[in-house]
């Protein structure tokens, strides 16, 4: 007996037209380099934005990651990091409906109130206030309509459009993509599970409870109310951690805020499963409760660790301004490859680009507060900079480590507003470090008893 599956023939009908618009934008490009038109990062970038979901988060992707994309591109694709333009309500309303509703129930069921208007706008998710009937504030981040098809239709399609890719990213050329391609589909399809995203949000929840921290916390997932694609958390309320004014209304001393936020973060790398890799103005809060708030957990790093001492070791040199020992570290953090590396010419090189970098970022000559858009911009350069620097000696730089230091490098941010006198790398925060690492470092969290306490 044939049986008729009518949804399978509609999702076989989604990704054959899918396949079909891609080729068709991929190949209209393809047609402007032909005529004559350069094959440049800015061609890329408008292609990309005309293909939508998958292509814009590549282009994020690009964007945020100079150790693995030459500066042309970075550059390029830096206005894909911006909020997109909102959905219609009715369309998160029909998510909503079909991942938290059945039997007969209604969205009037769960929520007292929804508010139609989102509080944020990305590719994959929009996020929505709302208060449940038991009064509790909440935010819903829900994944857009037909994002999951898309991403994963794209992405199974993406090596064969390769060849399009290199033709019009021709310094791309010099790298093997199908790594870099097999990197992107892991962290995207990372992105769509929001069931994966309060994991890492219950890990480091976990983390601050062995660790008897008390000052800082993340939003409260409502597990009844959450599915791959939609994520129901806790509504903190606060104040922005670069505004300083803002912060005196909750907290007497900003300077020992920062110190509570460095601590914890530099206890999770040991203490945790993932760290928390983009705690920028907009997801680091000082609550009007004068608690601080971790929040968007949906980028996170791993790092080996002896990855992590090599590189806390090559930030501190590069805050001492010892550029020979910051080469040493880059080294012993094992990006050669086997290459030879002169260390003293590495070290000269990083000396004279960070000497540029300190006469012509203002982050490091006045305390002015920056937005998260002008962050990004020029810890991009700074890392687009780091990783030139780095090729020219043969040393590449994997995606965990350049997360790990552009965070290091939004807590410099940080710490220039609220204690412009604060070591990072202090000696009690290098306790920290060490207690974990004798502890076992197996982030486990089964012996509490050597879990290190946080020190202010």
């Amino acid at each position: 007996m044939k049986i008729h599956r009518p949804h399978l023939l509609k999702h076989s009908f989604n990704v054959v037209n899918r396949v079909r618009q891609t080729a068709s934008i991929a190949g209209l490009s393809a047609l402007r380099v032909a005529k004559g038109e350069k094959p440049d990062a800015y061609l890329l970038k408008d292609t990309f934005e005309q293909l939508g979901t998958t292509y814009i988060k590549i282009g994020q992707f690009i964007a945020s990651t100079p150790s693995l994309f030459p500066r042309e591109y970075v550059e390029a694709f830096q206005s894909c990091l911006d909020q997109t333009t909102p959905l219609s309500y009715d369309y998160i309303e029909q998510v909503l409906t079909a991942e938290l509703t059945v039997n007969g129930q209604t969205l009037a069921d769960k929520f007292a109130h929804i508010d139609k208007k989102p509080l944020a706008s990305a590719s994959i998710a929009q996020v929505h206030a709302a208060r449940l009937h038991n009064g509790d504030e909440v935010v819903l981040k829900v994944q857009k309509p037909g994002v999951e098809t898309i991403m994963q239709t794209d992405l199974g399609v993406l090596h064969a459009v390769t060849k399009i890719v290199e033709l019009l990213m021709p310094s791309m050329k010099f790298a093997s993509i199908a790594p870099i391609i097999d990197e992107i589909r892991l962290r995207m399809l990372d992105e769509t599970d929001f069931i994966s995203e309060a994991q890492n949000i219950r890990d480091f929840q976990q983390f601050l409870s062995v660790s008897g921290n008390t000052r800082v916390i993340a939003p409260q997932v409502y597990d009844e109310l959450t599915t791959k694609r939609v994520l129901t958390m806790s509504r903190l309320r606060g104040v922005s951690m670069v505004d300083e004014a803002a912060m005196r209304q909750y907290c007497d001393d900003p300077a020992q805020v920062m110190a509570d936020t460095l601590n914890t973060w530099f206890a999770s790398l040991m203490l945790c499963n993932s760290f928390h890799a983009d705690l920028h103005a907009g997801n680091l809060m000082l609550l009007t409760d004068g608690r601080i708030g971790f929040i968007d957990f949906g980028i996170v790093g791993k790092l080996k660790a002896e990855s992590w001492r090599a590189c806390m070791g090559m930030m501190q040199a590069l805050q001492e301004n010892d550029y020979q020992a910051m080469a040493q570290h880059m080294v012993d953090m094992e990006m050669t490859h086997g290459h030879e590396v002169d260390i003293a010419a590495l070290g000269e090189d990083l000396q004279r680009m960070m000497t540029s970098i300190m006469a012509e970022d203002r982050a490091f000559t006045s305390g002015i507060p920056f937005n998260t858009k002008e962050q990004a911009d020029e810890l991009n350069q700074m890392m687009l900079e780091i990783v030139a620097v780095g090729k020219r000696h043969g040393i590449h730089f994997p995606r965990d480590f350049a997360l790990l230091t552009k965070q290091l490098l939004y807590f410099d941010r940080f710490m220039r507003t609220l204690a412009p006198d604060m070591d990072m790398f202090s000696d009690k925060r290098v306790q920290i470090l060490g207690q974990a690492d004798n502890s076992g470092s197996n982030k486990n969290h089964n012996n509490n008893d050597a879990t290190p306490k946080l020190v202010s």
